[in-house]
């Protein structure tokens, strides 16, 4: 079945959408690797793909299926500090109260947030611009309107065909006298791919930086001065924490809890994120010494 323009157009934007959303996300759950979880009975994937969907996870001893880590809803009421006195542990096919002193709850962030919802806001604004570049570049390939009375729509619409089509002789009807009853309308469109690419690269930039990921402004850093480029590293390290700590606390609360202190999970950076910060891990959560820590970045004031 042949899509109509309408259609197709709504069919590219969907597309478009899903596509983005579906890269950021593949971004935003690949930033941290769960060492020793897959082992003990949990599941390091699930884990980063609750916490971007649901903001909170919940890691748990199940007395038949044993140890695992399940998305999570708080049941009863909520204590002091509005942390839930029971939750109900769920997944598809699974779902069960545990007092709250009995599993560990995880948080994504301070407040719960699903990296989701920041995602969702980026996909948008990526989408539009990347469908906005999309009709800015038709616009160069179709500089001109076809205008005509209703019976000509089927006319226009041929014409229109083979133009967009890359056809190089546009056929007509001789008898019909085209000049006649078609006039054409020159568009004049500006040529802004090149501005909406840049506005494009910012919005990623500003995304990955929420990650925590410093790729930012890496095609121009040699134009920045050297408080610039600390202050946005501030900013990175700062979001990168915002995710890490909380992970790092349910490690350790995994651990003293179910293994009595001993290190069977603990939660580091993706190695090609590292890569990409050129920070050791210590140099970004202050692990260690700063005067021991080496940072190898090089930056180049031009």
């Amino acid at each position: 079945m042949r899509l109509n323009e309408t259609d197709l157009a709504i069919f590219n934007n969907k597309t478009a959408y899903i596509n983005t959303f579906d890269r950021l996300k593949m971004l935003a759950t690949s930033i941290f690797e769960w060492e020793g979880l897959d082992e003990i009975g949990g599941d390091s994937r699930f884990m980063e793909l609750t916490l971007f969907d649901y903001g909170r996870a919940v890691f748990v001893k199940d007395d038949t299926l044993g140890f695992m880590n399940l998305k999570v809803n708080p049941s009863d009421k909520l204590n002091v500090y509005n942390l839930p006195t029971k939750v109900i542990a769920w997944s598809v096919g699974y779902s069960k109260e545990f007092n709250f002193d009995d599993v560990v709850y995880i948080h994504n962030n301070v407040i719960d947030k699903p990296t989701s919802d920041i995602a969702l806001e980026y996909a948008k604004r990526i989408y539009e611009v990347m469908r906005t570049t999309d009709i800015n570049v038709i616009a160069q390939k179709t500089p001109t309107l076809l205008e005509g009375d209703p019976k000509t729509k089927l006319t226009i619409m041929n014409a229109y065909e083979q133009f967009t089509g890359n056809m190089p002789v546009i056929i007509g009807n001789k008898d019909y006298e085209l000049n006649k009853h078609i006039n054409a309308i020159k568009t004049d469109a500006p040529y802004l791919v090149d501005r909406l690419d840049d506005h494009l690269h910012d919005l990623w930039n500003d995304f990955i930086t929420f990650l925590g990921i410093n790729n930012a402004n890496t095609d121009k850093r040699e134009r920045l001065i050297t408080s610039e480029v600390e202050s946005n590293d501030d900013l990175v390290n700062y979001y990168l924490n915002c995710f890490y700590k909380f992970r790092k606390k349910a490690c350790d609360e995994i651990n003293n809890k179910f293994f009595n202190g001993k290190e069977k999970v603990r939660v580091m950076l993706n190695k090609d994120v590292v890569d990409l910060l050129k920070l050791n891990e210590s140099a970004i959560f202050g692990d260690e010494d700063p005067e021991k820590t080496e940072v190898n970045e090089v930056i180049d004031n031009g």
